[in-house]
Order: structure tokens, then C-alpha cells, then sequence
């Protein structure tokens, strides 16, 4: 009895998580094991001892062995982070941004900012960092006067088909680990399903930009800095009532790389769409995610 009454605890818990910070849906099963390794994530920033994450992850066991199917707490990843944690060490508690979650910044930007050209502005740089695996130094500069080390608006193309615009291509030569500045065509296209599209906003951003060179994503001819791109999202985050301790820019690429993983996408197209040069993006994978659609 003892035993039930932890797990239906347990479950409740991973029910109410995976609500606010997965899908606001029903659990599906099985679990991925992404979705286990951010439930980790999110009780260590909790506090929890390591014995009662490991007690919760038993309710999960337990539920897929009398639904008769394959156990995701038993995936290397998840012992992996389990031996971490119970050997103090504290996980990275960042999240990522999720489609769901993009799709509410987007919308609060009509509460948040009450500059209909900076509302667009803003719309077209977060839907870029996400779809792009962008660095958030690479769209935003350190300082105005450090415009030339961003995109560049001269940068940007727009790709049709049959005389419709498809997609968008952004040409990036100065970025982490590109030694020799070989440039690199990042492509982005539209995405139906979301009620965002990535490439229609970069199309609304550019009639209100024009057509003048210097940096893509500017204000008043001055490159926007990441000074102001943190302000503007924490902004959006507060009116989400959402954790602007634990959601930071960076969490833009990391919801890219692990709604990548999500989608099926094999370790050496991940690397090559966030331009990693190593499997660090794994570390993100392993400790933050499930990107729901």
C-alpha cells in the first residue's frame, strides 16, 4: 500500500511537470528518455535527494512494466545522470525553449513591448535563434559599436518554388570553431504547423527594416545588442510566468538541438545544423529536454 500511494505521488508529480514544461496534453507512452532526463533536471533544481528522484523514476519503471513496455528509465543516458546525481554533482538546470513555449514569448511580445516595429523585430529574433541553432552572439551584438561581428543583412536570401517564397538562407562566416571563416549557408524554411513561421516573420521584419546594409536585426541603424535581447526576453518570460533563471537565451539553441533529437535527427545532422564541432550538444540532449509539438 505504502508503495502505491508513493507512485501515485510520484506519477501526479511527472504529470503536473510534464504539463507545465513538455505538453500541455495528455502523457503519452512510452516516455522518451529526454523527457526523464529534464524531470531529473527539474527536481534537482527542486532540491530533491537523490534517493527520492530515484524513488520517482521507479513510479515511471513501474508504470511502463504493467503497460508491458520498454522501460526508458533504464536507457543509458538516464543511469548515467542518475549516477551524477547521486553523486552531488548538480546538473545544468537550463531549459530549453520548446515550440510551445516559443509560441507563448511570441505572443506576449504584444504585452511586452508596445513598439509595433520592435514587436516584429523581437518576433523575427527569436524565431531565428530557435530555427537557425543560433548563438545568441552571433544575431545580437556586445556593444553598438561591434555591429560587424553579427549577421549581417546582406547575409540574408530568400529561396521560392513555383514563385512562393520557401525558405530563407542566412550565409555565416564568423562563428565558434569556424577557424578558416569558411561560410556556411544555415537554412531555414517554413514551418506550417506552428502558428509562427519563421520565414514570414523574417519577411514582416524586413518591411519595416528596408533594405540598408549593416547588421539583419537593428534598432534605430544601431545593431541590437545582447543586453537588449535578454531584457526583452525576460520581459516575455515574466509575462509567461515563466523562470528567468532557468530559461536564458542559450535556451534557444538548446530547444533546437533537442527538438532536433525529438524529431529523429541522427547525431551528425545535429552537429551540422548548430555547427558544433564536437557531441557537445549532447550535453544539452542529456539534461534538458523533450521539445513537444
Amino acid at each position: 500500500m505504502g508503495s502505491q500511494k508513493l507512485y501515485s505521488r510520484a506519477w501526479k508529480v511527472f504529470r503536473d511537470f510534464y504539463h507545465q514544461f513538455v505538453c500541455p496534453y495528455s502523457v503519452q507512452l512510452p516516455i522518451p528518455p529526454t523527457a526523464i532526463a529534464l524531470f531529473i533536471s527539474y527536481l534537482r533544481a527542486r532540491k530533491l535527494a537523490a534517493s527520492t528522484i530515484t524513488s520517482y523514476l521507479s513510479a515511471i519503471s513501474y508504470v511502463h512494466k504493467m503497460k508491458e513496455l520498454p522501460d526508458p528509465t533504464k536507457t543509458f543516458l538516464i543511469q548515467k545522470l542518475l549516477t551524477a546525481v547521486s553523486k552531488q554533482r548538480s546538473p545544468d538546470t537550463r531549459l530549453p525553449i520548446t515550440k510551445p513555449v516559443l509560441s507563448q514569448l511570441v505572443r506576449s511580445l504584444q504585452h511586452t513591448n508596445s513598439s509595433a516595429v520592435q514587436r516584429t523585430l523581437f518576433k523575427a529574433m527569436f524565431l531565428t535563434a530557435f530555427y537557425g541553432f543560433f548563438r545568441i552572439g552571433e544575431l545580437a551584438s556586445k556593444s553598438p559599436e561591434c555591429g560587424n561581428a553579427v549577421v549581417q543583412f546582406e547575409s540574408l536570401s530568400f529561396l521560392s518554388k513555383d514563385g512562393c517564397i520557401q525558405s530563407l538562407k542566412i550565409t555565416i562566416c564568423h562563428f565558434k570553431h569556424n577557424t578558416n571563416n569558411r561560410p556556411v549557408d544555415i537554412i531555414i524554411t517554413r514551418d506550417s504547423a506552428s502558428p509562427f513561421c519563421p520565414v514570414q516573420a523574417m519577411l514582416e521584419y524586413c518591411k519595416v527594416r528596408l533594405f540598408s546594409p549593416g547588421p539583419l536585426f537593428c534598432l534605430h541603424n544601431c545593431p541590437v545588442t545582447v543586453t537588449q535581447f535578454n531584457a526583452q526576453l525576460r520581459s516575455c518570460l515574466s509575462f509567461c510566468s515563466l523562470d528567468s533563471s532557468r530559461y536564458k537565451s542559450h535556451s534557444f539553441r538548446i530547444g533546437a538541438a533537442c527538438h532536433a533529437a525529438d524529431l529523429g535527427f541522427s547525431d551528425s545532422q545535429i552537429r551540422a545544423l548548430g555547427r558544433w564541432k564536437s557531441d557537445a550538444f549532447k550535453l544539452y540532449i542529456r539534461n534538458e529536454t523533450l521539445s513537444a509539438n
